[in-house]
């Protein structure tokens, strides 16, 4: 696979998941009072620089001639973060999709060409290669971002001396995806990227193939993968009976035929409430990179 083309489905993919409307998330028509259409547009375009190094480091495991474990998501993570907030002023827009991007885009540098089988398999060898190294870079990186964590007993990102224990009990990256597998961004890179390739991306592949339109491939993937799994973000903020909640009113509206305007209601009821699918979001990011990579386009 070529670089360019990785670099630029990554790019695109945020782009035009962001600019889709989507119930509950900032669009090209609706903004949240922080963080607005452009600091997304902001953020698609800021995470260039990571996710070339991310493939080049990939390629060169493929060559043999860097190790697997030394190929660093975290401190890549972490320098699309800060490469991030360089270009905006709002709150945290893309740690979930960087998350997922950066080790993607290390696995399309192990593959000469597309194949969600051997991707997948290589982003699996990848989070389990990684060291304790990453998972500091990793905790900076949530730091720089800020996005709404609760607190914790054990390895708190806020907590200073966490870093000091990830380091002296040789924790990982993949261990902490593995405590935080209740996340569905961690989840998917301790189970090969599930969500993304089983239900995302052939969701994108089968609508965008029967309508020829990419927003509806888009709304439509938002909404099968918010009716399957609660959304993380929420379940964090407002508890896992508000998720689940949300996730029967998006198996509802997948139930009566994706009528727009209960689309339209549901978008009004989430806003009211102020729940916003985030984590859902992410995924479809993923997902839509790997379309773009297949030949998906807008």
């Amino acid at each position: 696979m070529k670089l360019e083309d990785v670099v630029i489905s990554a790019q695109l993919a945020c782009l035009l998941e962001v600019a889709c409307p989507k119930p509950g998330n900032v669009s090209r028509f609706k903004d949240f009072e922080d963080t607005r259409l452009e600091h997304f547009l902001a953020s698609g375009a800021a995470i260039g620089e990571a996710i070339r190094e991310s493939y080049i480091r990939g390629r060169k495991v493929s060559k043999g001639k860097l190790e697997i474990s030394k190929i660093g998501i975290g401190k890549m993570i972490k320098n699309a973060i800060i490469d991030t907030k360089k270009w905006h002023l709002g709150g945290n827009t893309n740690l979930g999709i960087v998350m997922l991007l950066i080790p993607l885009s290390s696995a399309c540098g192990m593959v000469e060409t597309f194949s969600i089988s051997r991707i997948r398999k290589n982003v699996d060898k990848i989070v389990k290669e990684t060291t304790p190294l990453d998972a500091v870079h990793f905790y900076d990186a949530i730091r720089i971002a800020k996005p709404f964590l609760p607190r914790i007993s054990k390895l708190d990102v806020f907590d200073d001396s966490s870093k000091t224990e990830i380091l002296d009990r040789e924790i990982t990256f993949y261990d902490i995806m593995k405590l935080s597998s209740q996340d569905s961004v961690a989840r998917e890179l301790v189970t090969r990227m599930e969500v993304s390739c089983e239900l995302g991306y052939p969701t994108i592949i089968r609508v965008y193939k029967k309508e020829k339109d990419i927003n509806k491939a888009i709304l439509n993937t938002f909404l099968e993968i918010l009716s399957k799994i609660p959304d993380s973000l929420i379940a964090k903020k407002f508890g896992i009976d508000a998720a689940q909640e949300v996730l029967e009113r998006a198996k509802e509206i997948i139930r009566n035929g994706m009528r727009t305007e209960e689309i339209e209601r549901f978008d009004e009821y989430l806003r009211r409430r102020r729940w916003n699918p985030g984590t859902t979001a992410d995924l479809v990011t993923s997902s839509l990179m790997l379309a773009l990579l297949y030949g998906v386009r807008p």
